[in-house]
């Protein structure tokens, strides 16, 4: 499994998220990025670094893959109002 490193953004997101639902769905994707961090598309902007994206039902997040860690750059919510 590999360590989780948080960008400023994405720690941001995390805290304005709308509710306890909400932050559940985004660590359970956390999770599967943590313990299979290659299963999701290479969305690669930044030459030399590996970007990839995850999607849940209303979440997403996009992390870098480096050595023995993943670093979150950005999460998204879509609220359903």
């Amino acid at each position: 499994m590999h360590g989780v490193v948080m960008d400023e953004l994405a720690v941001q997101v995390m805290a304005a998220l709308p509710d306890e639902e909400a932050r559940m769905e985004v660590l359970e994707l956390l999770g599967q990025a943590q313990s299979a961090p290659r299963s999701f598309p290479d969305v690669r902007e930044i030459i030399g670094m590996e970007v990839r994206e995850a999607f849940g039902p209303f979440s997403w997040l996009q992390y870098a893959v480096l050595d023995g860690e993943i670093e979150v750059r950005d999460i998204g919510w879509m609220s359903c109002a």
